[in-house]
This record gives C-alpha cells, sequence and structure tokens, in this order.
C-alpha cells in the first residue's frame, strides 16, 4: 500500500508579512488622502460660492443704500422747508407745499440688508468654510455693523407715530385723498389750499417733533454714507483676497 507524501509549504518569512502590512497600510493612507484631498477641494468650491454670493450682497447692498441716501436727503430738504414756512408769518401763502411735503413725512426709508449668505454662514455652522480667519472677521464685523442701525430705526418709527397726531391736526384729509392718484404717490395739491389751524403753540410743538424727526434722519444719512463705504471696502477687499472678476 503506497504512502502519500507529506507537502510541506514553507513558512513565509516575517519580512513577507511586514511587506503585506505595509502594502495595506500604504493603500488605505493613500485612500484617506484622496479622500482628504477631495473633500478639500469640495470645501474650497464651497467657500468660493458663499464668497461670491456674499460679493454679490454687498453690491446689492451698496446699489440699496445708494437710492435710500438720495431719499434721506431729500426728507432733510423737505423738512428744512416744512420749519422755514411753518415759522413764516402765514404759512398758508405756500400750504399746499406744506401738504406734499407732509404727506411723505411718515414714510419710512428703511434699509434692509441683504444678509442671506451672512445668515447662511453663521446658522449653518459653515462660517469654518472661510479659511481666511481675516476675510471671516470682515465678514461678522460687516455684519455687526447693521444691529447698530436698529436702535435708531426704532427710534425714528416712535417719532413717526408722534408726527402723525400733528398732521391730523394740520392738514384735511380731503386734500390729502386728492393728491392720492396713483400707486403709493403723491402729486401736489390743487389750488390752494389751507390749514385746519394755526395755532402758534400747536405749530412750536409740531416743530419740536420735526427737529427731533431730522436729528434721526441726519443720523441715518451719515450711517448710510459711512456704510456704502465700508460695503465698497469690503468688495474690495474680497475681490482682492479671491480674485474675483
Amino acid at each position: 500500500m503506497e504512502i502519500p507524501a507529506h507537502t510541506h509549504t514553507p513558512r513565509k518569512k516575517w519580512t513577507h508579512y511586514l511587506w503585506e502590512f505595509l502594502m495595506l497600510f500604504l493603500a488605505v493612507f493613500c485612500g484617506f488622502l484622496a479622500e482628504n484631498q477631495r473633500e478639500h477641494m469640495l470645501e474650497h468650491k464651497r467657500e468660493v460660492q458663499f464668497i461670491r454670493s456674499f460679493a454679490n450682497d454687498l453690491r446689492r447692498d451698496i446699489y440699496d443704500l445708494d437710492s435710500l441716501l438720495k431719499k434721506r436727503e431729500g426728507r432733510k430738504m423737505q423738512i428744512d422747508s416744512m420749519n422755514f414756512i411753518l415759522r413764516s408769518p402765514d404759512p398758508d401763502v405756500y400750504a399746499g407745499q406744506l401738504y406734499f411735503y407732509a404727506r411723505y413725512l411718515p414714510r419710512p426709508f428703511i434699509y434692509i440688508p441683504n444678509d442671506a449668505t451672512i445668515q447662511q454662514l453663521k446658522n449653518s455652522g459653515n462660517l469654518r468654510l472661510i479659511q481666511k480667519q481675516a476675510v471671516a472677521d470682515t465678514i461678522l464685523a460687516y455684519d455687526h455693523q447693521y444691529h447698530f442701525m436698529e436702535t435708531i430705526r426704532v427710534r425714528e418709527d416712535l417719532l413717526i407715530q408722534r408726527i402723525f397726531s400733528f398732521l391730523d391736526q394740520f392738514f384735511d384729509p380731503a386734500v390729502f385723498n386728492e393728491m392720492n392718484v396713483y400707486d403709493v404717490e403723491f402729486i401736489r395739491p390743487q389750488g390752494h389750499p389751507k390749514l385746519l389751524t394755526k395755532d402758534k403753540k400747536l405749530i412750536q410743538q409740531f416743530l419740536s417733533e420735526l427737529h427731533y424727526l431730522r436729528t434721526v434722519n441726519l443720523g441715518e444719512i451719515g450711517w448710510f454714507k459711512r456704510r456704502i463705504d465700508v460695503a465698497k471696502k469690503t468688495l474690495a477687499y474680497i475681490e482682492k483676497e479671491y480674485h474675483l472678476k
């Protein structure tokens, strides 16, 4: 009876196992590096997208602020004119102008920031995507500056509410109705409208309210100018840092 011969598999040397371990380690490590690089490229792409979006928000801010600034300067002229007319010997001589300016007096010229990108960066935790710390600080500083204006806006709202009570005492609503002929704009009244009262004490009180409203309006004008300047400088800075066109 033939006995099968035993075959011996030669034992692998420890260097072979070491080599296999190194190959496996290198494969895993290279995969990790590739995935990390891919993630880094995706995050950089998202970073640039956010920066471009923020740049567009800044451009819209500059446009909106410039438009509001012109309206605020127009309001200053109107308040100054009302002040001059009401201090004149007979305000009824220029009552048509008073009616026209007074009807626009309560209209708010409110700045609403284009902050969708900033809010998304803050609320979603994506601010970490902005790799350049100086840029991230600049974005947050631009956002923080707006909150100061909230206190002035609230004060102006209160003043306008007080102005309303005086308008009811000085101006005939029938004349206001004739002035409101299209959309939300007004035309100058026809003929020679009169004030409902020329009581000196009431006029003095109204002038006092106009003074406070004028002061707040001047504050808004100054802030709008500074905001436009900051927006332009911020835009120029990020365009340079990210080579935006």
